[in-house]
């Protein structure tokens, strides 16, 4: 038993930088939001005023809140989606021994290394209407232009394709490395059986990939509710509330018109929401653990 104390002793000592390190960054930073979001504080100000729970009644008082809920929510399982199916497509097609795919995995490298700064601005010229390039071409080929960030029903969907975009690199690269270690007797023999690509698909691809889909579409989840830049450097939120998710209100509420109260009670939400789908994430999409014999 003391040797077993003092291998535990060594062991949280091993671990003490790590957690103060989580402390100052996490712990601490949450722990101040929540607090503010019980006070009253304007820019500037010396002093907040405790308000108790005044902010949280506003903010779900006001319509513009549920719908940047809707937003978020839309915004989040759209990427979601996309970013596990086209990843997986990809990754299966880079997979296969054809000429030129060496030149394709290093190709599909590119969104990744775009600074999403330049990409998204670069992007926002790109889709106007009138001096695009991608209006230049729709004028040319259909006669007629698309609003794509300007209008409420193309916002969203060209920019969770934009999105997907730039992630596709992320997902493609960790669904291949987990399909390279496939050992390809396994296809060999059930080509053999007669089975055809969807049988092999459903029966020996997915099912040894279930546990890296299931950990690439927690990230995907958690990095989607949490964007920021995309969103704000392309269209501000708008048109109209269309693309204000809930952390584009933080950012309105907070630095816009200076109500830090506000925003932290809307951050706070933000935080207990995304929480809760990832515990529903977590109960009712984990992977079936393997019965032990």
């Amino acid at each position: 038993m003391k040797r077993y104390k003092r291998v535990s002793l060594v062991t949280y000592l091993y671990i003490l930088p790590i957690l103060v390190l989580i402390g100052i960054i996490f712990i601490y930073p949450l722990s101040q939001v929540l607090i503010s979001s019980f006070y009253n504080i304007r820019l500037g100000a010396q002093e907040g005023i405790f308000v108790g729970l005044d902010n949280y009644r506003l903010i779900f008082s006001e319509p513009v809140f549920w719908k940047s809920v809707r937003s978020s929510l839309i915004w989040t399982f759209g990427n979601l989606i996309l970013q596990l199916i086209i990843p997986l497509g990809v990754a299966i097609l880079l997979n296969q021994k054809l000429r030129g795919m060496h030149f394709a995995r290093t190709l599909i490298l590119l969104p990744w290394i775009i600074p999403m700064v330049a990409l998204a601005v670069s992007m926002r010229w790109m889709l106007l209407p009138g001096i695009g390039i991608f209006n230049e071409i729709l004028k040319n080929i259909i006669g007629t232009q698309i609003s794509f960030l300007g209008s409420r029903s193309a916002a969203m969907p060209t920019l969770i394709i934009l999105n997907t975009w730039k992630w596709l690199p992320f997902g493609t690269l960790l669904i291949l490395t987990a399909l390279q270690t496939i050992p390809r007797e396994v296809y060999e023999a059930a080509r053999v059986d007669g089975a055809n690509f969807w049988k092999q698909f459903i029966y020996i691809t997915f099912p040894l990939l279930g546990k890296v889909i299931w950990f690439m579409g927690y990230l995907i989840l958690v990095w989607n509710f949490n964007t920021f830049d995309t969103i704000w450097l392309t269209t501000e939120g708008g048109p109209g509330h269309i693309m204000q998710t809930l952390t584009i209100l933080v950012y309105r509420r907070a630095f816009k018109v200076f109500r830090l109260g506000e925003g932290a009670a809307v951050a706070t939400i933000g935080a207990a929401l995304l929480m809760v789908m990832g515990i529903l994430y977590f109960k009712f999409l984990s992977p079936k653990r393997e019965d032990e014999s």
